[in-house]
């Protein structure tokens, strides 16, 4: 209950701006100190400033995609069906890049002792979800660190990508628009995932129908440089087929 009244007051928050304690407390009938608390923990994810009564949207939040604790919880079961089917591309010995993405971690969580790989993350909570796998090599990506996806950007990063070659790379975007742009809010992880596509052999994208979308203000790509898209089985006729005349393969997981 508190995870949803979580998204609601994020939800009012970037639509109005600002939200008062009294208010909340008729619309959700729970008592005032319940909602300090929450606000109190919107403020320590970065969505929310507090002020005297209420809160202000964050001004980060404004061009930041949402803080992978609430990331987390959206669209769980499809996130899992999208990283089984991943899963099957993946081959002994090859070099993987995963991004920061929440549905890629699912994809990680499912790989085993069995997998033979070397796996190039510039996330941490990725990092570590591999690293119990002694048959599996991992390489972070180093610099700046972006408090709300755990994930490094900037020039160290890019001199990184830049010396590596990947068989394939897994990615998300925050957004992804009908007629195939690919966009985000964020400039912040933009030159790696642009420097990682160019370092690929295949390009896979791991989407679930929630991220389909009038695109955001940053353009980060179109369909035209992913390999592969595997999403969920609730998106439009009309993607697949852009998809098709593209040339991109789509995996659906039902």
């Amino acid at each position: 209950m508190r995870e949803e009244r979580l998204d609601q007051i994020a939800a009012m928050l970037r639509q109005y701006g600002k939200v008062e304690v009294s208010k909340l407390c008729q619309i959700f009938d729970v008592a005032e100190m319940t909602i300090r608390r929450d606000l109190s923990i919107l403020a320590k994810r970065g969505i929310a400033e507090r002020l005297h009564g209420g809160a202000l949207l964050s001004s980060s939040s404004v061009f930041d995609a949402p803080p992978r604790e609430l990331r987390a919880v959206d669209n769980i079961n499809e996130k899992k069906l999208i990283a089984k089917k991943a899963l099957s591309l993946l081959k002994n010995g090859q070099a993987v890049f995963f991004d920061s993405s929440t549905t890629v971690l699912f994809l990680a969580q499912l790989l085993t002792n069995e997998h033979h790989l070397v796996v190039v993350t510039d996330t941490i909570p990725t990092a570590l979800e591999l690293n119990s796998r002694s048959n599996i090599k991992v390489m972070c990506i180093g610099g700046e660190l972006i408090k709300y996806t755990c994930s490094c950007f900037g020039f160290f990063a890019e001199q990184m990508i830049s010396s590596m070659h990947f068989d394939i790379a897994f990615f998300s975007v925050p957004r992804i628009s009908l007629n195939g742009v690919l966009s985000t809010p964020s400039s912040d992880e933009i030159p790696i995932k642009r420097a990682v596509m160019k370092r690929s052999s295949k390009v896979v994208l791991l989407v679930d129908h929630s991220k389909f979308a009038d695109p955001y203000f940053l353009e980060q790509g179109t369909i035209s440089d992913v390999d592969v898209i595997i999403t969920d089985g609730n998106i439009p006729k009309k993607f697949l087929e852009l998809c098709n005349k593209a040339g991109v393969k789509t995996i659906l997981a039902r």
